[in-house]
């Protein structure tokens, strides 16, 4: 179990060496911003602490690292489930929100859509705006309070 154990930190770091910091186009691994790595469940439940190169790194840049983590150790295989906790940043409760909320395909492999058909039939339904819907949506909007409609856009 120990060598398991041993095993998966080699894939998991592995895969964490190729996610990039965009801004900076270096490895997170190489840039040692991984804190701590914690695995649990015989190899299956990864955390992944870390932070950022800067407490005011740029929103965007942050939540890819945390999102590419979460999804890339989800590809490893016999992860599960992953964590990602980013600390000390401007952002952090809402990139570790926004990540450990994403779909995990791994969870949602029990639910399988059907769709059934039979020789003779096939239903579909579709709704298409008729022509009228888009101009009762203009003059709606040009009868709004002044208030509420957008400044112009520059020219």
């Amino acid at each position: 179990m120990e060598q398991d154990i041993k095993q998966m930190r080699v894939k998991i770091f592995d895969e964490l060496s190729k996610i990039v910091d965009p801004e900076i186009d270096m490895s997170i691994v190489e840039l040692e911003l991984i804190d701590e790595v914690e695995i649990g469940n015989g190899g299956s439940d990864i955390r992944v602490d870390l932070h950022l190169t800067s407490p005011f790194c740029p929103a965007v840049f942050g939540f890819k690292i945390c999102q590419d983590i979460h999804d890339n150790l989800l590809m490893v295989d016999g992860v599960d489930d992953v964590k990602v906790n980013v600390s000390n940043h401007f952002m952090a409760e809402q990139i570790n929100n926004q990540v450990n909320n994403s779909p995990n395909p791994k969870k949602a492999a029990g639910v399988s859509n059907t769709i059934t058909t039979t020789p003779s039939s096939v239903s579909f339904s579709s709704s298409t705006p008729s022509a009228e819907e888009p101009a009762a949506a203009s003059q709606a909007a040009a009868q709004a309070p002044t208030s509420e409609r957008l400044p112009p856009s520059p020219s």
